[in-house]
């Protein structure tokens, strides 16, 4: 089968782009033959829109050019929505298979409170589709009472290799964009007790986001335990994995999140949230803690637990590396997904 994955630029911020690197670093097949078109890049918002209008109007031509057999859609929530749904009407009057990826963190959500009109519009899309693949069981269950069957695949991380020169891990860490959805204000609440028990332990928050509403609750409540680390690359991300003891991602809504599978492929044990698809990644008590969503209590109570309990946080720790190592690898992914597309060949 020829392929053409339609979706951002790899070098973009967010868990789509890093997904898309992945496949383009590490896919591989003898059956299965692999191309790229960008449906979006970062900059301006003039910059943004030619780069949507450019891969949309490329891709009917793309399609013929290389006899593609299957687009590959990668599709969220808002604005992505409507350039997917556009893709997949163009790719099916130019007469090739279209397998749409949702990866919103509540699509399900999206669906039920977008309007009539919305609502309509987006079963029709995805009912176009030849295969649709979602990240955890609430997508999966909700699209299901409207008739349409989708299919589970997890998101994977590349397996580190083991490190000869161990760094000392001394913060915790949050890998994400901050903002309410992800439970940064949680984070910034239980900051002021961490410092005042743990002075030495510093909390840093990469990403974008709310980055000036932080950093205004940071300067008012003199938390000099917090530190706003900002989007940061590859290998900027990869050095501080390594200082982390515990990553924290308190949030509300998700669909699966690349940062607790980075994590835990790094041997970090996570503090997350029943939510989502990260119940399906984090047994509590064995290879990380998950708690509800908002409760800060149970969240300041999580993190002091896993400061104290040093042999306990490295005992998670092993636990989640070994699980990625096993169940979430590239290797394991990349064969799911060659038999996913080999489907069109029988």
């Amino acid at each position: 089968m020829r392929i053409l994955m339609f979706g951002p630029d790899h070098e973009t911020k967010g868990g789509i782009a890093t997904v898309i690197a992945n496949f383009k670093s590490h896919f591989k097949s003898s059956r299965n033959a692999m191309f790229y078109l960008e449906s979006w890049k970062e900059g301006s918002l003039f910059r943004r829109t030619m780069y949507s209008i450019r891969g949309l109007a490329y891709l009917p031509f793309y399609i013929k050019k290389k006899n593609i057999d299957v687009v590959h859609i990668h599709m969220a929530q808002d604005g992505s929505y409507f350039r997917k749904a556009l893709a997949t009407s163009i790719a099916k009057r130019s007469g090739a298979k279209v397998l749409l990826h949702i990866h919103g963190s509540h699509f399900d959500q999206y669906h039920q409170e977008s309007r009539p009109g919305l609502q309509k519009h987006l079963l029709k899309t995805l009912r176009c589709a030849d295969k649709i693949i979602v990240l955890n069981d609430e997508v999966q269950t909700y699209f299901a009472k409207f008739g349409i069957t989708t299919e589970i695949i997890h998101n994977a991380v590349p397996i580190p290799t083991s490190n000869s020169n161990p760094v000392k891990r001394t913060q915790i860490s949050c890998f994400g964009q901050l903002g309410e959805r992800k439970g940064t204000y949680d984070i910034l609440a239980i900051a002021e007790p961490l410092q005042k028990k743990y002075p030495d332990i510093m909390l840093y928050l990469y990403g974008d986001g709310d980055t000036k509403q932080a950093a205004e609750i940071i300067r008012k409540q003199q938390l000099k335990n917090v530190q706003l680390g900002g989007w940061i690359t590859a290998s900027e991300k990869e050095a501080a994995m390594k200082k982390t003891m515990i990553h924290i991602l308190p949030s509300y809504q998700e669909g699966l999140p690349m940062a607790i599978l980075e994590t835990m492929a790094c041997g970090i044990p996570n503090i997350s949230t029943y939510v989502g698809g990260i119940p399906s990644v984090i047994e509590s008590g064995k290879d990380g803690l998950l708690i509800q969503p908002g409760d800060k209590d149970e969240l300041l109570a999580s993190i002091m637990e896993l400061i104290d309990r040093e042999s306990e946080r490295e005992t998670m720790g092993e636990a989640a590396a070994k699980k990625m190592k096993q169940h979430f690898s590239i290797t394991a992914y990349n064969a799911k997904w060659n038999e996913i597309y080999s489907e069109w060949n029988e």
